[in-house]
């Protein structure tokens, strides 16, 4: 059995035995939803959520008063509906659960980023202007104003370059930006963005990003990224390079980390770009190629689990929060 497979049946168990899911929320009565057992019933999506994140006053209020669109699945949940999503696979779901219970802890927050660098001295508050809001964690993140492709994308989590969730510190050098991309059951094939109309719009308008950026070596043609996952860590590197060329939010260094269980195989060892496979032959997962194909990589990026986040912010974290990420997703 895949890992998908194994977190499919995973949330099938947790949606039958957890008292955090209603009878009625764990017994869907229509057909996709019969069909699929890692899916709730329609009308109770919040039950996807961590419970202390449920109800107006909760994510939905925290993702509405940003602006930011939900993740949803056009075959799985009910159109023209906003909110979360039925799916309890999503790693959109899963990357909230995580992180925004957390916002208020500030410890477990440094102590989370302590697993990643060993510099990290305090917390800082991520405050959006224009959104009049303030907070420790925010999602869907494309920086200040408007995001990477142009004045024109001003909305959160809808065709635009975001990271899934996003973190600011102070360290002795200065204040680090973490842009997190948070995966779950994610696996890709061959693919390739760069072909077709699509494809002409992508290069041309990452272009000159991408040739100005101090991450990515030279000899690397843009073309060599227009491969998920390489194309949405490309992009996100290139948000950070414009942090820090802007200083947005007083930002000095910023760093991709990347966030995927240590048990996706399929993810780690999927290397889908040909030029990439071609120019790093030495290398055997997704991680090893973008570390080889960035100067100074330590600098912008990092690798990390789930699992070991976890067991750096689980002393700080409460019994509760504790328990519904070992039972729900067995970190």
């Amino acid at each position: 059995m895949n890992f998908r497979d194994v977190e499919y049946r995973r949330q099938e168990n947790f949606r039958s035995e957890s008292a955090t899911i209603s009878a009625d929320g764990g017994a869907p009565t229509d057909p996709r939803g019969m069909a699929y057992p890692h899916l709730l019933a329609l009308g109770h999506e919040d039950e996807n959520l961590f419970p202390s994140l449920r109800g107006d006053e909760g994510a939905r209020k925290f993702f509405g008063e940003r602006g930011i669109r939900w993740w949803r699945h056009a075959g799985f949940d009910q159109a023209g509906e906003s909110g979360p999503t039925r799916n309890m696979a999503s790693s959109q779901i899963a990357c909230v659960n995580f992180l925004l219970p957390l916002a208020g802890i500030e410890d477990a927050l440094l102590a989370l980023l302590g697993a990643i660098d060993d510099d990290v001295i305090e917390i800082a508050a991520i405050e959006d202007p224009a959104a009049g809001t303030s907070s420790t964690v925010e999602f869907e993140w494309i920086g200040l104003g408007h995001a990477l492709e142009g004045k024109g994308h001003t909305t959160r989590g809808e065709f635009t370059t975001s990271v899934d969730a996003f973190i600011l510190a102070e360290t002795p050098a200065g204040r680090r930006a973490y842009l997190f991309e948070w995966k779950y059951i994610e696996s890709y094939g061959e693919n390739d963005k760069g072909v077709g109309k699509q494809g002409r719009t992508r290069q041309r308008r990452y272009m000159n990003p991408y040739a100005s950026s101090p991450a990515f070596r030279r000899s690397l043609p843009l073309d060599a990224w227009l491969h998920e996952p390489f194309y949405q860590i490309m992009r996100q590197r290139l948000l950070a390079d414009r942090m820090v060329a802007k200083r947005e939010l007083s930002v000095s260094e910023a760093k991709v980390v990347l966030v995927v269980p240590d048990e996706n195989i399929a993810y780690h060892k999927t290397i889908t770009s040909p030029t990439l496979r071609r120019e790093f032959p030495g290398t055997t997962t997704v991680a090893e190629v973008i570390r080889a194909a960035m100067h100074d990589p330590r600098r912008n990026f990092s690798l990390a689990s789930q699992r070991l986040l976890a067991d750096a912010a689980r002393p700080l974290c409460g019994p509760d929060w504790c328990r519904y990420q070992r039972e729900r997703y067995g970190w």
